[in-house]
């Protein structure tokens, strides 16, 4: 067990990293790059400290953050560093590294809700008056109803894309915090293998409901709550399919042997969009017959 004095100045070191970081995510054209290694300190510390001196750490973070940068960005940096903080504690408690990673992606998805709810009854900005904003942006080669309908399905699908954002963002922190968890002799656990992914198959029901629903509903419930929860749920589960789908067809090839098919369908799936439909429906049918179970018995029977 390390020291007082031992942990007082990593704390002060890392405080002193995790500051430079946010200062340099916030007054340099670095800033989005830089952002997702603010977390890592509070990572690092998290796995070795306990609940209450990572609140105080956390808190001192924020206060510091307000005197360098600004109100606004302090709360900015309490939500790096509860960020940080969750994965490391859950890395140590739980053991997996998944546990770590929704701790995290839960961190940054209350983060954005709670910076929306200040923006909406804080700052009184009205979600249609940042719409209106975005539609500057706008391509000099699209037209205004097709930008205009892809603004709605981006409105939309918002919970979805901040749930989706979340977990990468949390995801790329752990690959992260793996290399330096190497290199400072604090390893962080590792995520199975992608062929090794499975989700459970009570999730097939959802998508059938959520499928019957819009064929069903889908006129009557048009421009509703209704329709968004139908339609961020069937994208979210289309999301889980094809990473099922993935991770059945990288089973296939590690029992087969092939090992240059990896990375080339990896490569693909970013180039090829529709492959993405195509792993889905091999997603459910692994789920729904346990295609995988079948055809590992069947290469071991030769």
């Amino acid at each position: 067990m390390p020291s007082k004095t031992k942990q007082l100045a990593e704390n002060a070191l890392m405080l002193g990293i995790a500051l430079v970081l946010l200062f340099l995510s916030t007054y340099t054209v670095l800033g989005a790059l830089v952002s997702i290694l603010v977390p890592l300190p509070f990572l690092i510390l998290g796995m070795s400290r306990t609940v209450p001196n990572m609140v105080w750490i956390s808190l001192a973070f924020t206060f510091l953050g307000w005197i360098m940068t600004g109100p606004v960005t302090a709360f900015v940096a309490l939500e790096f560093a509860v960020w940080g903080a969750l994965m490391g504690i859950f890395y140590t408690k739980r053991g997996t590294a998944l546990s770590g990673i929704t701790a995290g992606a839960v961190a940054v998805f209350f983060g954005f809700v709670f910076m929306l709810a200040f923006m909406i009854f804080g700052m009184k900005t009205s979600f249609d008056s940042i719409l209106q904003q975005a539609a500057v942006l706008r391509p000099s080669f699209m037209p205004k109803e097709q930008y205009d309908q892809y603004i709605q399905l981006g409105k939309m699908l918002l919970p979805v894309s901040l749930v989706m954002f979340s977990f990468g963002s949390s995801a790329i922190v752990h690959w992260l915090a793996r290399l330096i968890g190497k290199r400072l002799r604090r390893p962080v656990p590792a995520l199975k293998p992608i062929r090794e992914w499975t989700f459970p198959r009570s999730l097939l029901y959802y998508y059938f409901i959520a499928m019957i629903g819009m064929l069903v509903f889908g006129s009557s419930i048009q421009g509703t709550f209704w329709e968004s929860a139908i339609f961020n749920v069937k994208v979210m589960l289309d999301a889980v399919f094809t990473l099922q789908g993935l991770s059945f067809c990288l089973f296939a090839a590690y029992l087969y042997g092939w090992k240059r098919l990896t990375p080339v369908l990896i490569v693909c799936l970013f180039i090829f969009p529709f492959l993405t439909t195509i792993l889905s429906l091999v997603g459910i049918f692994d789920l729904g017959i346990r295609l995988r179970e079948k055809l590992e018995t069947r290469v071991k029977r030769g």
